[in-house]
């Protein structure tokens, strides 16, 4: 009866002492096999008269075989949510404002530089003093505006 004792304090010690990593399952595993393998050694070393003997050595051999099954068994890893981007809301490509139209135009950057075109008889004057027949379209004005 003191070599049982002897045995289950031993398995315990070495059930507590090894870690249970949540990426690795080789710790479960030896946890696991070594408790099936001492419970089969038990039994079997019961029936030859060596009880803790058989418990030990199936211990160990469930230990190890449970490592080497717990290694090769992946837990999966729970992704983290991608974050949010909110992209900000684009700005008015033209506003009419009396005589004069504002036109933004947007460069490489993401920014936008603001085209303000005064009304001239019946068409535009540009910034530069160019002259438009009617209100120029944005892609007309990032030609000689965009950056």
């Amino acid at each position: 009866m003191n070599k049982f004792i002897y045995a289950m304090t031993i398995v315990a010690i070495l059930g507590l002492t090894s870690g249970c990593n949540p990426y690795n399952n080789e710790g479960e595993g030896a946890a696991t096999g070594g408790a099936l393998g001492m419970l089969a050694g038990g039994i079997i070393g019961h029936q030859s008269h060596d009880t803790a003997a058989g418990m030990l050595i199936g211990g160990a051999v469930g230990a190890v075989t449970g490592a080497a099954v717990g290694s090769t068994i992946q837990k999966p890893v729970e992704e983290e949510p991608a974050p949010v981007v909110v992209a900000p809301a684009p700005m008015p490509q033209t506003t009419y404002a009396g005589d004069t139209v504002t036109v933004n135009v947007p460069n490489s950057n993401g920014s936008y530089t603001a085209v303000v075109l005064k009304r001239s008889g019946n068409g535009y004057v540009g910034p530069q003093g160019e002259y438009y027949e009617q209100i120029p379209t944005t892609e007309q004005l990032q030609a000689m505006y965009g950056k």
